[in-house]
Formats: C-alpha cells, sequence, structure tokens
C-alpha cells in the first residue's frame, strides 16, 4: 500500500511538473507552437527543473 501511494504521489508531481514547464514555456519563452526546438527546450528545462528540485529536497532532507 505504501509504495503504491508514493509510486502514485511520484507519477503526479512529475505530470504536473511537465505541466508546469509547457504553461511556463508559452507565457515567458519565445514560443508560439509546439516545434523541434519546442520539444528539445522541454525536455531540457524539465530535466533542469527535476535536477534543481533534486538538490533542494536533499538539503532539505539534511536539516531534518
Amino acid at each position: 500500500m505504501i509504495e503504491k501511494i508514493v509510486d502514485e504521489t511520484i507519477d503526479t508531481i512529475i505530470d504536473s511538473i511537465d505541466e508546469k514547464v509547457v504553461d511556463y514555456m508559452y507565457e515567458f519563452g519565445d514560443y508560439k507552437e509546439s516545434d523541434d526546438r519546442f520539444i528539445h527546450d522541454r525536455e531540457l528545462i524539465t530535466r533542469l527543473v527535476i535536477k534543481q528540485l533534486y538538490f533542494r529536497m536533499i538539503k532539505y532532507v539534511d536539516k531534518k
């Protein structure tokens, strides 16, 4: 049961990150359509966001 809750939570967080990245790319970026550049940048930005989130979470866990 705990593993299922953790897995579902992780999936939801990742989906939310992807949605927010796309939203912010259109809002703050110079994107008009989902072309090859958009897809490449979305993958890069998503990786950077997850990497940054990881480092922030490690700092948070270390404080506990």
